[in-house]
């Protein structure tokens, strides 16, 4: 499929590779069909691109690229939702603010991680019963191996 997206432009997308949110990311109810795009060079961040919304793209990470040890207890509903009986399938991501002009300040969501069942495309974002920050300064990341740049 083609997609006209703000960000990047018009690109191509195979269709089996969008996501569906059954209720949506939160903020944006509505918005149910993403892309998950690479960003450019050697890092870990990644786009969550809403194909129905041209404006919207989330930048996201793999969890444990932030916080080594980052675990959350995932309820039976939300693994049966996504499609998966154990959090091992899971891929688990979340969410940053880049603060434009001060990257430095950047900040992740490790308190509502986005869960990606990486077969069927069915994903779902849950707040973390665990005692996890909403904003999580990226200067405080183990290992720290992520960057984010404009």
């Amino acid at each position: 499929m083609k997609l006209t997206t703000t960000r990047f432009g018009e690109i191509e997308v195979p269709d089996n590779d969008v996501l569906f949110f059954s209720f949506g990311v939160l903020g944006f109810p509505e918005v149910k069909r993403y892309v998950l795009l690479d960003h450019s060079g050697d890092t870990p961040l990644k786009w969550l691109q809403a194909i129905d919304k041209p404006e919207l793209a989330f930048p996201m990470v793999p969890a444990t690229d932030l916080v080594e040890d980052y675990h959350i207890t995932v309820c039976p509903d939300d693994l049966e939702a996504v499609g998966i009986e154990s959090t091992a399938e899971l891929q688990a991501f979340v969410i940053l603010t880049i603060p434009n002009g001060a990257s430095e300040r950047s900040t992740a969501n490790l308190k509502a991680p986005i869960l990606m069942n990486p077969t069927t495309h069915v994903a779902r974002q849950i707040l973390a019963a665990e005692d996890y920050p909403i904003r999580y300064p990226l200067s405080d990341a183990q290992p720290a191996k992520v960057e984010c740049a404009g």
